[in-house]
């Protein structure tokens, strides 16, 4: 029963997170409507949606092999607007 309780929060810590992310960029947008806060919300969003797939269908990547390169990339752009709004508000 303990194990499957553990097993259950490491499931949903990694969509907290995001949730948490995804706040405190939409406060930074709220303060400085930034186009690269914008891209790092969106591909949070798209990060946010394949965690929610993996918690839902965790065997949709053995059916879709491409679907971790699609998640890897969403986590590429939004580094990219993380960094292109720490380089603007330099």
């Amino acid at each position: 029963m303990q194990n499957g309780l553990f097993s259950g929060l490491q499931s949903l810590a990694p969509i907290l997170i995001s949730v948490m992310v995804l706040a405190a960029l939409a406060i930074l947008w709220r303060k400085d409507r930034s186009v690269w806060l914008i891209v790092a919300i969106v591909a949070e969003l798209a990060g946010l949606a394949f965690r929610g797939v993996m918690f839902i269908a965790s065997d949709v990547a053995q059916r879709m092999p491409v679907f971790f390169s699609l998640w890897t990339l969403s986590a590429l752009v939004f580094a990219a607007g993380l960094l292109g709004y720490a380089l603007e508000m330099n």
